[in-house]
């Protein structure tokens, strides 16, 4: 190689290294900081000082222990970091951190080892601000428990009046189907308010990740990128299955059987347990809307109680129609339960509120198990079309 061409070779490396020192000085929304090897802060970008509160005058020649909480100094996490960096080449986390003022925020960091000719010379560390997720997932579950809260609290102040004013079975079976009624109201209305106002914040918030990762041209950064494209991802799944369980919308527009088909489905992937589903005897017919939402929510309590309790690893749905009867079967393959058991363990199973829906429908639900020998429960309720004509 010539002179010159060495020198050119030089200008264009060092023109390379001035652009990327002027990309990383004017990145915003992520810290980016190199330390020696002893940990001590040599660089310290804007996204540093905007996120941490130090400035760079005061973070350089500190050790990077000042961004950590006092937990995790005690424990010899940066220490930890460091020597992993070392041994794979990056050590990447998720956790609390401190800024200049004290306050705590939730952060996704990286940190990778740095070489200069084969000779380890310090680390440099990329953090990204989590806190919006991390409260929008808190704000998720808060929503989920008062949801349930106001459900209990409602049923229960219904209930009463039952109690109060039950003058025949008749009353009663009027009483619990205002009950149900309002449920799936409240259900419906708290979906929607779900799907349309967080949904859209989640959908805002991975339009915004896209367009950073337009924009993206440096690997650490653009897998930092990717990492919260697929955390946002999750909550959005997880926010999805939420309102699905409050109130599916397919059940009003394209009835029982679509719905039950669809929600087996993502049972199935929510909680990776596999679950068959068939039907007999339809041919997409429509079921009265009452028969229709009683009979979803009998196969969701039992879903959701095979989750929570069977072990199962196999579950068969099956909705049929052998005579002027409907017929569903959800059958597991889980530890099962001795019926003779003296425990609340009907009311564990939901067997309770699941018979008062089938009741409020004309039928009944039955329900066998064994210890070791999974559960079954059975459901049978008089058929009714939207016209009778079709029954």
């Amino acid at each position: 190689m010539t002179t010159s061409d060495q020198k050119q070779s030089q200008e264009t490396s060092e023109w390379s290294e001035y652009r990327l020192r002027q990309l990383v000085e004017k990145v915003e929304d992520f810290a980016i900081f190199i330390t020696n090897l002893e940990g001590n802060i040599e660089t310290w970008n804007i996204g540093a000082e905007r996120i941490f509160g130090y400035t760079a005058e005061e973070a350089i020649g500190q050790f990077e222990r000042i961004i950590f909480t006092p937990e995790d100094r005690a424990n010899n996490i940066p220490e930890l970091e460091m020597k992993i960096a070392r041994e794979k080449g990056s050590a990447a986390d998720e956790r609390w951190h401190l800024r200049k003022d004290g306050s705590r925020f939730y952060a996704s960091g990286f940190q990778t080892a740095l070489y200069e000719n084969g000779n380890l010379t310090g680390y440099a560390k990329i953090a990204r601000d989590l806190t919006e997720r991390v409260t929008l997932e808190e704000q998720l579950q808060s929503a989920n428990t008062d949801l349930e809260l106001k459900i209990q609290k409602r049923t229960s102040e219904l209930k009463s009046e039952i109690n109060k004013h039950k003058k025949s079975e008749e009353e009663r079976t009027l009483l619990l189907s205002k009950i149900v009624s309002i449920q799936e109201d409240e259900r419906k209305r708290i979906s929607r308010d779900l799907h349309d106002h967080l949904g859209q914040k989640l959908t805002a918030l991975s339009l915004t990740l896209e367009l950073v990762k337009q924009k993206c041209e440096k690997d650490e950064l653009c897998k930092l990128i990717e990492q919260a494209q697929e955390r946002a991802k999750e909550v959005d799944s997880e926010l999805s299955f939420l309102a699905w369980e409050l109130r599916p919308a397919t059940i009003d527009e394209f009835g029982l059987e679509v719905t039950l088909e669809d929600y087996t489905k993502e049972f199935s992937r929510h909680f990776q347990i596999l679950v068959e589903f068939n039907s007999r005897g339809f041919k997409r017919k429509r079921l009265l809307p009452e028969l229709e939402i009683n009979l979803y929510r009998i196969a969701q309590e039992a879903l959701n109680n095979i989750a929570k309790h069977a072990q199962a690893t196999n579950v068969s749905v099956l909705l049929e129609k052998p005579d002027n009867h409907i017929v569903l079967i959800i059958e597991d393959n889980g530890v099962g339960f001795a019926l003779n058991e003296k425990t609340n363990r009907s009311n564990r199973l939901g067997l309770v509120g699941m018979n008062e829906r089938a009741v409020l429908i004309g039928g009944k639900v039955e329900i066998e198990s064994k210890k070791g020998k999974g559960t079954t429960i059975y459901a049978r309720v008089p058929l009714q079309f939207t016209n009778e004509e079709d029954s």
